[in-house]
C-alpha cells in the first residue's frame, strides 16, 4: 500500500522550492484562512487571487496568488494542479476535469504567469490526488471527439483496464463498454506542448478512486453512494 501522509501527498518537486507552502488537503477539510478560490466551472478563466476575495466572488477554475493571498481549488476526481515560477517566484492553482483541460485551462494558467514574468523552463507543476487511468472510463464517442482535434497531444487511453498495485480499494468497474483515459497524463503532455520540461511536471500518482481517503471521489460515490467530499489543494509564497 501507498503511504499518504495525514497531511496529504507531497510532491518532490515542490518540496525543493523553500520560498512557498502547499497542500493538497485531504477532502472534507476546510480551505485556510486568506485563501482565494472561484466558482468553478470547468472554464479556461484564470484570474488574480485579490479577483475572488471573498471566495467565490466570479467564475475561474485558475487562481493566481497575489501577496497574502493563497491560491486554491477544490477537487473531487478532476486535477488539482498547482504552478510555481522560480524565477520571479509566483505561484498559481487550477481546478482541471477533462471538460476544463480541453477548454484550455491549463494553456490560460501558463499564459497567465508568462504574461507575469515567467518562463516556460522556470515553471515546475504538481499534479495532485486525482482520478487515475485504472478508474476513469470514458466512451468511444469521447475519445472520438478528441481525435478530430488537432492540438492536442497523443491520447493516452486504453481498451484494457490498468491494473493499479497501490489500490486500497476495489478499482472502478466498466459501467459503458468504453475505454480507460489518463487525465493526469493527458494534462502533462499539453503542459509539454507549452514548453514546460517533462522532469518538472509530477502527477503524485494517488487515484481518488480507489487510493485516497474515503469520500475523495465523485465518481465513486455515484457507484457506490458512499458520499463525498471536495478537496482544497492550495499554494502560496512565504514572506
Amino acid at each position: 500500500m501507498a503511504h499518504v501522509p495525514p497531511s496529504g501527498p507531497r510532491s518532490a518537486l515542490l518540496d525543493a522550492l523553500p520560498w512557498l507552502a502547499y497542500a493538497f488537503q485531504p477532502s472534507g477539510l476546510p480551505a485556510p484562512d486568506n485563501t482565494a478560490y472561484g466558482q468553478q466551472r470547468h472554464s479556461a478563466t484564470v484570474v488574480k487571487a485579490s479577483a475572488n476575495w471573498p471566495p467565490k466572488s466570479c467564475v475561474a477554475d485558475g487562481i493566481i496568488a497575489e501577496s497574502q493571498l493563497a491560491a486554491a481549488v477544490y477537487t473531487a476526481d478532476c486535477l488539482p494542479v498547482l504552478f510555481a515560477d522560480s524565477e520571479q517566484r509566483q505561484v498559481a492553482a487550477v481546478h482541471a476535469g477533462l471538460q476544463g483541460t480541453l477548454a484550455g485551462v491549463l494553456h490560460s494558467a501558463v499564459d497567465s504567469l508568462l504574461a507575469q514574468g515567467a518562463r516556460s523552463e522556470t515553471l515546475y507543476v504538481a499534479i495532485g490526488p486525482a482520478i487515475g487511468a485504472c478508474c476513469y472510463e470514458l466512451g468511444e464517442d469521447r475519445i472520438a471527439q478528441m481525435q478530430q482535434r488537432d492540438d492536442l497531444p497523443p491520447l493516452p487511453w486504453s481498451r484494457q483496464q490498468p491494473t493499479n498495485p497501490h489500490a486500497v480499494r476495489a478499482q472502478a468497474q466498466a459501467h459503458h463498454q468504453g475505454v480507460w483515459f489518463d487525465l493526469p497524463q493527458l494534462a502533462r503532455g499539453l503542459l509539454q506542448q507549452r514548453g514546460i520540461p517533462a522532469a518538472q511536471i509530477e502527477w503524485v500518482n494517488v487515484c481518488t478512486y480507489c487510493m485516497a481517503e474515503t469520500g475523495s471521489s465523485y465518481r465513486y460515490n455515484t457507484h457506490a453512494n458512499s458520499g463525498y467530499a471536495s478537496r482544497f489543494s492550495w499554494i502560496r509564497t512565504l514572506p
